[in-house]
């Protein structure tokens, strides 16, 4: 079974798949999408309640809420006993095939291990799981939705891509592919023009294409950018630029 919360949402198990639009409109989405993220706890009603409506619950919020979860269960029907939602003292409990594939754990997965398999030196099983993690979490999550529990997990997901782009644009150089290091570096730049580590990892893409006098205008961009909310570069960051400028 695959259960993908990054992107359009859907679950597919064999030849059955319960596309985004099966659920029950935008809360259904919340709701399932909520679940899955907490399947491994009872979720309680006013927990539920909560992520779903905040605190613009309608007036007959219990009605409304053993509705969403009927309608979402007749989605999931499809698939048999394979996907159930057990209720029990006031909470539920969504249970799903212990081998299932959550394509948000696998990103975390992939984004936890990278290092470690560095560490190894095993630079392209690190690229390949970085790569799998920057896909994943790149589609995003419930967009047009916002609520502080979806805008938490947006962080997360944030931070992981962040991560993944370091370690993809790393394992590029490890590789010897000093061009495609440059492009996913300037791309970790774009994302976040604050994170120092995208200013380190491009001036070393540019010293391993033998453009060393580039390093020095990427690191005027880093102090411009850092300057801006009364920061400046850190000591590992002009350690790079010296290490750039040295290169041969």
């Amino acid at each position: 079974m695959r259960v993908l919360i990054c992107g359009r949402l859907s679950i597919e198990h064999d030849a059955v798949v319960v596309p985004e639009s099966a659920l029950p409109g935008r809360l259904g989405r919340r709701l399932w999408a909520y679940l899955v993220l907490h399947r491994r706890r009872p979720v309680g009603r006013s927990e539920l309640m909560t992520a779903l409506w905040d605190d613009e619950s309608p007036d007959a919020v219990d009605t409304s809420l053993n509705a969403l979860i009927s309608r979402v269960r007749g989605a999931l029907a499809r698939l048999g006993d394979d996907v159930e939602l057990r209720a029990t003292s006031g909470s539920y409990s969504l249970h799903l095939p212990t081998e299932v594939f959550v394509d948000r754990e696998r990103a975390w997965a992939a984004i936890n291990h990278v290092q470690a398999i560095r560490r190894e030196g095993r630079v392209r099983d690190a690229w390949s799981e970085a790569i799998i993690a920057n896909e994943i979490v790149a589609r995003g999550f419930l967009p047009g939705e916002d609520a502080s529990w979806i805008e938490a997990e947006r962080r997360t997901l944030r931070d992981v891509e962040l991560q993944a782009l370091e370690a993809i644009c790393d394992a590029e150089l490890a590789q010897g592919r000093a061009s495609d290091a440059e492009r996913v570096a300037r791309r970790l730049i774009v994302a976040d023009g604050l994170r120092e580590s995208g200013y380190r990892l491009l001036m070393r893409a540019l010293a391993a294409s033998g453009n060393r006098a580039q390093a020095a205008t990427v690191m005027d961009e880093c102090r411009k950018a850092l300057a801006e909310v009364g920061a400046r570069p850190s000591p590992e960051t002009e350690r790079a630029l010296r290490t750039a400028l040295a290169t041969e």
